[in-house]
């Protein structure tokens, strides 16, 4: 990982910021630990979705930009 960050805004709606919220809590309740802050739930999302689709991340060159283009 770099050691460079950068910072994303993400705009959710309120019902989706408590629904966040709950899920940090009933994790940390099943966990028995402290709450993580919502920063590091969504950057854990990202990591792991990032992860997941890693092959298709590799894979992606400019050909595929042109395509997108021409629809």
């Amino acid at each position: 990982m770099d050691k460079l960050t950068k910072k994303l805004q993400v705009l959710l709606s309120e019902g989706e910021v408590t629904s966040i919220n709950r899920l940090i809590l009933n994790d940390a309740i099943e966990g028995g630990e402290r709450p993580v802050s919502v920063s590091a739930f969504i950057r854990d999302i990202i990591r792991n979705e990032i992860e997941l689709k890693k092959d298709s991340i590799e894979a992606w060159d400019k050909n595929n930009i042109k395509k997108l283009k021409k629809k």
